[in-house]
């Protein structure tokens, strides 16, 4: 008996392919960046994101690592007499419920808090992957661009449908 005839070969994979657990890590790794925000806030302190970038040297040809400020905005906004939470995935607010998609609190920033905890809770629980992976879905674009060419009648090819064709 040989080595190889010990294994089981098969002719094609199947593979999960499941995306809910890592929508669900970067929905809260966001939901924990707007905590950290709020604190700053509450202790009345600037707060910068950063993040590590690498560049290259075209003379040298090495790659360096280095800390960038990047582009945030908070969810949260102060309306009247009472604070309202917009979830984002990404830059796409998260429809929850049929009612909206902001969360309405109370009137101070303890309560933004409360609601970013328990946004971690209930996405740890699962409880946010359908709206979650709805508002990650991207649109195909090559799906869309040959849906909107139609085919000539005697070639089957793709109508030009810019100027001077």
């Amino acid at each position: 008996m040989t080595a190889l005839s010990k294994l089981t070969f098969v002719a094609t994979v199947d593979t999960m392919n499941d995306r809910a657990p890592h929508v669900r890590k970067r929905f809260v790794e966001g939901v924990e960046v707007q905590l950290q925000a709020l604190q700053a806030e509450v202790e009345n302190k600037p707060f910068k994101l950063m993040r590590e970038r690498r560049e290259k040297d075209e003379a040298t040809g090495e790659t360096s690592k280095f800390e960038k400020a990047v582009r945030f905005a908070t969810w949260w906004e102060k309306g009247n007499n009472a604070y309202f939470v917009s979830p984002r995935y990404g830059s796409k607010k998260i429809q929850l419920s049929e009612g909206g998609a902001a969360i309405k609190t109370g009137p101070k920033l303890d309560d933004v808090k409360a609601v970013l905890e328990l946004l971690i809770q209930a996405a740890k629980a699962g409880e946010l992957d359908k709206p979650l992976l709805a508002t990650s879905e991207r649109k195909r674009k090559e799906e869309e661009v040959v849906a909107a060419k139609p085919e000539t009648p005697r070639t089957g090819a793709q109508a030009r449908t810019g100027r001077g064709h």
